[in-house]
């Protein structure tokens, strides 16, 4: 089921997007992103459904935590980027 990465630089800053965007109502859950997604050893990746991009990065610029990158997860499992 294709989904979107945020990334985040922080676990803290995965841990507040997350927590926003579960009281907008929107599922999503943080975690360590693949390999290869980023060379920071400290970042983290918030995974949203594909419908839901929009409306999560809405509400994530209200709330001043937009994603350092965004990924988009296809039925293959490859990751492309994309920007916001």
């Amino acid at each position: 089921m294709p989904y979107y990465l945020l990334l985040s630089r922080s676990i803290t800053h995965a841990q507040r997007m997350s927590r926003t965007l579960e009281r907008a109502g929107i599922t999503a859950r943080f975690f360590r992103p693949p390999m290869g997604l980023t060379d920071r050893g400290c970042s983290y990746a918030v995974r949203v459904g594909e419908g839901s991009l929009p409306a999560a990065l809405r509400r994530l610029r209200e709330d001043g935590l937009m994603p350092m990158r965004v990924f988009y997860t296809g039925s293959d499992g490859s990751f492309s980027e994309i920007t916001i």
